[in-house]
């Protein structure tokens, strides 16, 4: 860890500024907010010191708030289909293959989009590449609830999935970018709890307005992101990590001067900004160096806990209302209402995993949510011939301890990766997730009407103790560090 003191300037910086108290109001005629902005120059060293002396503030929960509409639509439009696929089954005489594809479908144009996106971010910035992926996820919501065949509305969902895909992995790097390292995980996964809240109120407003007002009003308002496309650049700053790495000096501090603005009050000197300096004299990585000596460790814990995300996620979740309702006959609201359930139980894993992934670390959080997430899958599949209660129960059980580790993963890959690549690691992370949401469905589709459902659920259970243990002997603990010195 760096030691504290406070640093001269660094010789030979590209711009020079001058130390001094900026005073801004924004828009809405909010009081005036002093901070000191700077000390020396502005150089790479000088943005990062900044940031790390610099509580959350007004600007980051603005910040949060708007990417996290974004997030938390993102988690309501990918399960939306758990709510509707009983109706459109109906509608449209799907068959047991039809169905698999829809669910799996999707997730290629999620796996194109966490490619995509990320790419877009590393080249015109993170804001950007949120805006546009939440513009798709937008418009194609609304597309689909106008859908008149399942072919158009299956060919919706795939182009919808480019911005499903993409909008995850960058706002996580956006998030973790503009967090200092003290408390950084509790603050990014109070951000990120919004995705499994997404989840949760996806499943909660099906159970409730799906029987009433058809699969329809689902999509309709899946299309609130759209908004976004067009304000998001407009409310908050760009990543002043980003800038100050591609080189955009004065952008980097005009982007954290927004931030400094909102402090609650003076903010003390920047501190170590030449020792930050010597950090980031690291050769530029490349998107081939995620697979290099020196990362490779890092990315195979990376891939592995993205797939087993993805497998759970989409194998298990997205088939629960229609497994409850085929298999065991409940009718389709005590069917939603138990999804439903279990998606709560989500939320409440994501918040008590924010509380405690600064103290414990991440890969504690990680391997012991995976561990719990087996143990529950396992016995889901010896009871599987009890009632659908217990069958629902070690479900949610699972579905929690997932998102437990699950959400861990937004705020541990960003920490692996420099800031050049970042986005592209967590985009490759994300790639896998797509992947294995690509074959998962089709392992519950060929168990729901030949009775080996327990075999199903055997096998998810495999893949959660798998990624725990590839998490314990490659992964790194990076709890309380700040991002530059985690680099290679």
């Amino acid at each position: 860890m760096l030691t504290q003191r406070q640093d001269a300037a660094s010789p030979g910086a590209p711009v020079a500024a001058t130390a001094g108290i900026v005073t801004t109001a924004d828009s809405a005629g909010q009081g005036a907010a002093t901070a000191t902005a700077r000390s020396g120059p502005v150089t790479r060293g000088n943005i990062v010191a900044r940031i790390e002396r610099m509580p959350g503030n007004a600007m980051h929960v603005r910040a949060r708030l708007l990417i996290g509409l974004a997030t938390f639509f993102d988690g309501f439009d990918v399960i939306a289909i758990a709510a509707t696929l009983p109706l459109l089954i109906a509608q449209w005489s799907l068959t047991p293959m039809q169905i698999g594809v829809l669910i799996a479908a999707p997730s290629v144009g999620q796996l194109v989009g966490a490619l995509l996106f990320p790419g877009l971010a590393e080249r015109f910035g993170r804001l950007r590449s949120i805006g546009w992926s939440a513009g798709i996820i937008g418009l194609m919501s609304i597309a689909c609830g106008l859908a008149p065949s399942f072919e158009i509305f299956l060919l919706l969902r795939i182009v919808q999935g480019l911005g499903l895909g993409g909008e995850l992995p960058v706002a996580a790097t956006y998030i973790n970018e503009v967090t200092r390292a003290h408390g950084r995980g509790r603050f990014v996964l109070l951000y990120e709890v919004v995705f499994p809240i997404g989840l949760m109120v996806s499943n909660g407003v099906g159970a409730w307005l799906v029987p009433h007002y058809g699969w329809e009003v689902m999509y309709f308002i899946g299309g609130v992101p759209l908004v976004l496309f067009f304000i998001l650049k407009r409310v908050i700053p760009e990543s002043p990590r980003w800038l100050a790495e591609k080189g955009r000096l004065e952008e980097a501090d005009a982007a954290l001067r927004a931030f400094e603005a909102r402090a609650r009050a003076p903010l003390p000197p920047p501190q170590n900004a030449s020792a930050y300096d010597r950090m980031t004299q690291h050769p530029r990585r490349r998107v081939r160096d995620l697979v290099s000596k020196a990362y490779l460790g890092r990315t195979i814990a990376v891939w592995m806990l993205w797939a087993t995300c993805g497998f759970i996620q989409y194998g298990l979740s997205t088939w629960l209302p229609t497994v409850y309702k085929t298999v065991y006959h409940a009718p389709l609201q005590l069917a939603l209402n138990l999804a439903a359930g279990a998606s709560v139980l989500g939320v409440v894993g994501s918040l008590v995993c924010a509380m405690i992934v600064d103290k414990v670390g991440r890969k504690p959080v990680i391997n012991v949510s995976f561990l719990l997430c087996a143990l529950s899958l396992v016995l889901a599949g010896v009871f599987h011939a009890s009632s659908v209660y217990v069958v629902a129960t070690f479900c949610a059980l699972a579905m929690g301890f997932l998102a437990s580790g699950f959400i861990t993963a937004y705020v541990y890959t960003p920490e692996l990766y420099p800031t050049s690549v970042r986005a592209m690691g967590c985009g490759l992370g994300g790639a896998w997730l797509k992947l294995a949401a690509i074959f998962a469905p089709t392992l519950i589709a060929g168990t729901i009407g030949n009775g080996t459902l327990n075999v199903a659920f055997f096998a998810l259970a495999v893949v959660p103790a798998l990624a725990a243990l590839t998490v314990h002997f490659f992964g790194i603990e990076t709890k309380g560090q700040v991002l530059e010195e985690l680099e290679v």
